[in-house]
């Protein structure tokens, strides 16, 4: 069992039918985390599996978790719902084919649409869409960053290919948001190795109208030396963009940063630092200024003195 041993949750029906009395449930060892359903009482603060597992008992059948929600349960654990603050709680996706009805809680969204044969699979007993299905729905439903995010994350963690999402978004040509899939799979690249990765490549295209950088390039100095793994390179301009998660603020991480962030500019490299308030919207402007104003300098540098060269990472589509 893994997200800290969820609690099995019930519905409030078939707790009657196990024989827990009414009062019981009404005691401090249950408690009801939404309509018509319960579990016992104790432990942390419900985590995005447990989330997963409160909504998966209202399934009526023929429904299937979708979304943020059967990424998660597919092995794409960075799509919990909590969104980029790490302290949201978005409400659970349930698919639901007409006329398939389930009330309307503030701890799920219901998303009418159809299910197809080999659309849906049972993890740990729980029906959900299949990668390329949920891989389209996350496309195509939200925003277009949103959707590139969760593409790659989907691609990184549970090999699910855009490739295989392409597919899926082809065989439905009237859906809703087939348009935006597509645009989400052109700018997804599971290379990336975070969220944050993805946030500032889609801030280095969409806004700064950059040339679309190779993910995690390997990058060598003189005579193959290992400079370091850059997390966006353009190889034409030589500019380097570093994101910087929360792991990168650790006092020992922060001076290997700054001395490998020395090499790659000894060796002819312009390299722009951002970490995620950078990319908030009140300041990606500033951000977008600093990338534009970096490959102007990279693209005017004297490239007779570059002393570095680079290996794409394998592609991930």
């Amino acid at each position: 069992m893994t997200d800290r041993d969820p609690k099995p949750a019930l519905r409030r029906a078939d707790a009657y039918g196990v024989g827990v009395t009414r009062g019981r449930l009404a005691g401090p060892g249950w408690v009801m985390p939404l309509r018509g359903v319960v579990r016992p009482a104790g432990g942390p603060a419900p985590t995005p599996l447990q989330r997963i597992w409160d909504v998966a008992e209202l399934l009526p059948s023929g429904a299937a978790l979708g979304g943020w929600s059967a990424a998660y349960l597919l092995g794409a654990t960075d799509l919990d719902g909590r969104g980029p603050s790490g302290t949201e709680s978005r409400p659970v996706p349930v698919v639901l084919p007409p006329p398939l009805l389930i009330r309307a809680r503030p701890e799920l969204v219901r998303w009418r649409s159809d299910l197809e044969e080999g659309d849906v699979i049972e993890i740990d007993g729980v029906p959900c869409t299949t990668g390329s299905r949920t891989g389209f729905d996350l496309a195509r439903l939200g925003t277009l960053r949103a959707g590139v995010i969760a593409l790659d994350v989907l691609g990184r963690q549970a090999v699910v290919r855009p490739s295989a999402v392409l597919a899926y978004a082809r065989r439905h040509p009237r859906w809703r948001g087939k348009p935006q899939s597509y645009e989400a799979v052109r700018l997804a690249d599971p290379r990336a190795r975070s969220s944050g990765e993805t946030r500032l490549r889609l801030t280095w295209v969409l806004d700064a109208g950059l040339p679309v950088p190779e993910a995690n390039a390997t990058i060598r100095g003189p005579d193959g030396i290992l400079l370091g793994i850059g997390d966006l390179l353009d190889p034409e301009a030589g500019l380097l963009g570093e994101y910087d998660g929360a792991g990168h603020r650790d006092e020992r991480q922060h001076a290997l940063d700054n001395a490998r962030e020395e090499w790659f500019e000894d060796n002819g490299l312009v390299v722009v630092r951002a970490s995620a308030p950078d990319l908030w919207p009140a300041n990606r402007r500033r951000t977008v200024l600093r990338l534009q104003t970096g490959h102007r300098r990279a693209s005017a540098r004297d490239r007779n003195a570059d002393t570095w060269t680079w290996t794409p990472a394998p592609r991930l589509d």
